[in-house]
This record gives structure tokens, sequence and C-alpha cells, in this order.
């Protein structure tokens, strides 16, 4: 216990810290969602210690700057409790169908799903039809004055039509393409960058001087009424959530026309799941949803936390960024000789699915980071973008943290481990394995030669390989395709049936494009596009045999790395002669095109597509005469997005790169 309240102790501290540069100073150093998983570690310790009474958790907001006059709410401004995945959001659904149960209601139920905008959080004050005062959220209690801030807004009307008293509330935020014009001028000037559109949108809105905020075109999206009475100070505030964003909406203010009337927790989690693909699409931030009971009636009898109403949650997308702590560092050995640390995690759901490790790259990485063994890291996981560390968080150590070495030998096969150097004297970061018969080398190669980009030999899965290679029956690429079906029959797992299919598997892949066996080599720094590329080159097999530097480099998407790989397995006699023995077992065939409808264009595919898979689209693209890449560059001519794409989407919105859906693609080529 006592090691948990210390972990409590450094987490309160860091918590408050990052709450500071977000509510106060508009300068976060971590995104929300690493906040948010500090937060949420924070208040599991307490609730395991019994301390949640003292806990910054239950705080809303953050302090006051001096520089602004002091204003206290009319109302009490309340944060949502976010959830984080259907189970969280059902347990709250449940609580909150107690609390109805509670206050005797028993009737339909109905809910008011809003998308929930990543802003500055406004209050605003109307009396008698005019706009008198405006305040940011503050602790909750007390906010700042920043009337004459909100007054050049042109989203937010002075005056409403309605002789009418109001406190209305709502988020102010800036457009991304804003953001990038002001952080462009920003960078020019030397100026510090703002991190996002709610920390452009804070840090213009705290400004002494208005002329500031005029330029900066602030956007508003007002979602809620405090407070609204007619001229005899009768209650006229509607019932419904509903009903007051169409109130809001008919007296001029900006309401987000995303919201939908919804009446059950599938319904919820449709509307959820619908928005999770297409969230970077918009010009303003969204990081969940937020759902509201309709009746606000009930709603008022339901009541508040501390710091959160009970009818309402916020319901966060899946963080792409998380907290977790490095238990080991290991190293693993490639099918090139790479050796690459990878650092074993406490598991941890990130961008919807569940990561334990993640790689290094290299020592010079692990140096970069600070990185220690048993230290608390950020961890990023976007889309189809693999888990990357971002960040140690050094104030959460404890100084039993282990410093990292990279071997000076080999793990699997005892060789002392040697860094490469290239053909102008450059030595790399990478260390290898020097030993082309280290069994983790040939193992890698070998699984890499069967693997579906390769020559798609179905049934010889990884353990397959390692079984085949423990028993002596193959050691080389050459001996699969001398494999009989009494070789697999007596194998763990495959009876008479499954030898005989991955018999026929590999019959099938002796017919096969010359670009397929490339890949399948394993030649360092050759991909699937790549080896395209190569083949492309290549009128016949045998030429590849022959390739020269000059010609490699003549072809675009080849640089001098890759080229000198090339060259580099090739002056090796005992590639040359397992590719002859290869070329004498398989038949290559010619990639027929369809089409030179995508002739000269490049593709990018990110994201998951309604009815392709990402080979199918692959394949279309290459048979129409289009290549594919694997990044968005300037080059890119379309980015073709299915949903949950990932950071390439959001490369080709920077770029202006035209982004296209499937519907749009098959029409290219129809």
């Amino acid at each position: 216990m006592a090691n948990g309240k210390k972990r409590i102790e450094q987490l309160r501290a860091l918590v408050d810290y990052h709450r500071g540069l977000y509510h106060t100073h508009d300068a976060p150093e971590i995104s929300d969602e690493a906040y948010d998983a500090l937060v949420r570690e924070l208040l599991d310790l307490e609730n395991k210690e019994g301390l949640t009474t003292e806990s910054l958790t239950q705080k809303v907001g953050g302090a006051v700057i001096e520089k602004f006059k002091k204003v206290k709410h009319q109302t009490p401004q309340w944060s949502y409790d976010n959830v984080f995945n259907f189970d969280e959001l059902t347990k709250w659904y449940e609580k909150l169908e107690r609390f109805l149960a509670g206050v005797g209601y028993n009737g339909p139920r109905a809910y008011t799903a809003e998308l929930k905008i990543d802003g500055l959080k406004i209050i605003l004050v109307y009396e008698k039809g005019v706009l008198v005062q405006a305040a940011t959220r503050g602790d909750g209690s007390v906010g700042e004055d920043i009337t004459h801030n909100i007054l050049e807004i042109k989203s937010i009307p002075k005056k409403i039509s309605a002789p009418v008293n109001a406190i209305v509330v709502g988020e102010a935020w800036m457009q991304k393409s804003d953001l990038e014009k002001i952080n462009s001028e920003r960078n020019k000037n030397g100026e510090q960058l703002f991190a996002n559109t709610r920390n452009a949108a804070a840090g213009s809105l705290r400004q002494l001087d208005a002329n500031v905020t005029r330029g900066r075109n602030i956007q508003t999206f007002i979602y809620t009424i405090d407070k609204l009475v007619d001229a005899k100070g009768k209650n006229i505030h509607p019932n419904t959530q509903s009903g007051s964003l169409a109130w809001l909406k008919e007296n001029g203010f900006s309401v987000n026309d995303k919201t939908k009337l919804l009446k059950s927790i599938s319904d919820i989690e449709k509307y959820y799941q619908k928005y999770i693909p297409i969230r970077d699409s918009f010009e303003y931030g969204v990081d969940g949803v937020v759902i509201k009971f309709e009746d606000l009636v009930l709603s008022e009898r339901v009541g508040y936390t501390a710091k959160a109403p009970r009818f309402a949650i916020a319901y966060k997308f899946p963080a792409e960024e998380v907290t977790t702590i490095v238990e080991d560092i290991a190293v693993q050995v490639g099918r090139t000789g790479a050796i690459t640390p990878v650092a074993h995690m406490r598991p941890v759901l990130v961008a919807g699915s569940t990561v334990a490790r993640a790689t290094l790259h290299n020592i010079d990485e692990i140096h970069r980071l600070g990185l220690k063994i048993g230290d608390t890291v950020i961890l990023k996981k976007a889309g189809d973008v693999i888990p990357e560390i971002m960040r140690v968080l050094i104030e959460l150590r404890t100084g039993s943290e282990k410093t990292f070495h990279m071997p000076k030998k080999c793990p699997e096969c005892g060789k002392e481990v040697v860094q490469k150097t290239n053909s102008i004297g450059e030595q790399s970061v990478a260390y290898y394995c020097p030993n082309k018969n280290c069994p983790a080398q040939i193992l890698g190669q070998l699984i890499h030669f069967v693997s579906k980009k390769g020559l798609n030999i179905v049934g010889l899965g990884d353990r397959i390989i390692e079984k085949l290679l423990e028993e002596n029956i193959i050691t080389t690429a050459l001996d699969i395709f001398k494999l009989k079906k009494s070789d697999l029959v007596n194998l763990e797992k495959f009876g008479d049936k499954s030898a005989e299919n991955t018999i026929d598997s590999i019959a099938q892949a002796r017919t096969t494009t010359l670009a397929r066996l490339i890949y399948g080599l394993g030649i360092s720094h050759v991909g699937e596009e790549t080896a395209m590329l190569i083949a492309n080159t290549c009128n016949k097999p045998n030429e590849f045999l022959h390739l020269d530097s000059d010609t490699l480099v003549a072809v675009d998407g080849i640089g001098g790395t890759v080229a000198d790989s090339v060259l580099d397995w090739l002056s090796e006699d005992a590639n040359v002669e397992l590719y002859k023995k290869l070329l004498a077992e398989l038949t290559i065939t010619e990639v027929v095109k369809s089409s030179n409808k995508l002739s000269n264009k490049t593709f990018v595919i990110t994201g998951t597509l309604p009815t392709l898979s990402r080979d199918q689209a692959k394949q279309l693209i290459q048979d129409n005469g289009g290549k594919v890449a694997g990044s968005v560059s300037a080059k890119t001519s379309y980015v073709l997005a299915g949903t949950e794409p990932g950071t390439k989407y959001k490369d080709a919105q920077k770029l202006g790169v035209q982004i296209i859906d499937e519907v749009e693609f098959l029409k290219l080529i129809k």
C-alpha cells in the first residue's frame, strides 16, 4: 500500500501540473488523451486506497488568471464524467436507470447525443436580450471575464429578439485551416506554435487586447441553457434538451448540426461508432460524444455529484495516446540480422486494441527518449500506425528504474554484434548479427517468404515453419517446394486434410509474379511497393541478377539506400544461387494491366474499406496502371480512405491531397 500511496502523490502532482497548463495557461505539454489516462489511473488508485474525498479528480477546470477580472457564476459550471468503452457506458446507463426509478419515473426513455467539441467553454449572460457578460468556466464557481473578446466573435448574437434574461453555455473553437495559417505565421515570427485548435481558441480569447481575438476568426457552438426567464421573471426554460437546442438556433446561436435524439443504449453506441472513423474530417476538434437525458425536469431531479451531472456523460473516442509502464526491454533478431530492442509493457487499450509491446527501433531511440526499464510512458497508436512510445514521464520515477544496454552478442546464436557501414562510410545506428546462419534470421526469412505479400503459401504459419526447421525438414526457401504430404502429416496440428491443403497451396505458389518473388527474398529495405518497382524495371526474371546502381537509382521511388541493399544481396554467391534455383521451381507470370486509367497516378490507402480488402484495392490500382505508396507526399494523387484512417488522412489534409472513398475510387476505374 505504501507504494500505492507514493504513486498517488506523484500522480496528483503531475495531474495538477498538467491541469494548470491546460486550463490556466493554455499551453499543454501532453495530449488530452494522455492526461485522461493519468487521471484514470489516479482515480483507480484512490478508490483502492479510499482517498477519493481529497482527490484532484473531483475538481472542475483550473485557476483564474490574475490579469482578468473574476466573475462569480450565477449557476455552477459542471464538467462531465468520462466513459471510454461500451462496458463503462452500460454501467453509467444502468446507474441512471436506478436514479430514474428512485425518483419514480417509469416512462419512455430519450437521450440527446451531441459531438463533444474540443474547445474553450464559455458562459454568456443576457439581460433583457442584450449580451452583458461572457466568462470562462474557471474552477466551476469563478471564471474570467472575457466579454471584450467575445464581442468580437461574429457567431455570437450581441442582442436577441426576445427581451429575456438568459445564461447560455457553449464552446469556442478555431477551424483547423485557420490554425494552420496562424501557426505558419507564428513559425515565421519565431513564436511558440499552438498545440491544437482548443489551445489556439483559448489563447485567442484570453487576451487583454480584443484586436487579437478579432483577427483569429473564432467560431462557437452553444449547447446548454442554464437560465431562461421572460421580461416578467417567469421561467420559460424548455423542458427538453432538444427543445433547448431548438430555442438557441431560433435565436441566432450557432448549434452543431450533428445532434440526434436517441431512444436506447444501442442507438447511443451506433451514433458513437458512426463518428469514430470520421472525427478528424471536421474543421473543429472532436474527442467524443456527450449523452444527455432528454427530459430536463427529470434530469434536475436526478441531480449532480460533486463535479458532474448524473444525467449526462462524455463518451470519449478510443484514445490514440495512453500511459503505461515499461516492465522490460528485450531484443529480437529479424530476418536481416537487425537486433531491435522491444519494450514489453503493462497491457493497455489504445486505438481500440490491447497493446503490450512496442518497438524501440534502436539504442539511439532509447537514449533520445531517456527511457529506463520501469518508466511510465505515453504510448501512441493511431489507426494502422505501429504503437510508438512518445515520451517518458520522469516525474513518476521511483528510483528503482534500470538502464538498458544493448547486448554485445546475438541472443540467438552468440555471435558478437556489429554496426554496419554504408558505401559512404556512415555507421548505422542499428546493431546486427553478422551470422547468416543465425537461427532467428533463417526463421524470419522463411516466414517472410511464405507470407501473404510474398509467395502466399496458406498453411505454413510461423509455428509450422519453426517446427519444420527444428525437425531439419527444411533449411532454405527452396526446400519448401520439395515438401511432401508425409513431411507434414505427422507434425503437431496437421492431419491428412490440412497436409493436403498445404501441399496444394505450395503447388499454386509455383506460379507467381516477379514482384512477389523479390519481396519474398527478404532483402533489407525492399517492401511490397519497392519490389513492384524493381520488378517493373526487369523485362525478364534473370535481369534482376544484373541490376546496377545507376539503373536502380533512376527508378522513381528507389533511393541510394535501397539500391545499396539490393546490390549487397546480389553480391553474395549463396543468394544468387538460391535465386536461380527458385526460378527453376517457379513459373513467373507478367502482371497484366486491365487498363491504363490510373497511369501516372499514385495512391495511398488508409483505414478499412467497406467491401475491398487492402490487397484487393492495391491490385485494382496496379491492374489499372497506378502505383501504391506507403506514405503521403506532395506527389500523391489520391488518398483512398476507409474507416479509422489514422495519420495518413491528416497528412493528406495538411498537404491538400485529394481524399476519396471506395465509391469514388471505383468510379475512377469504371
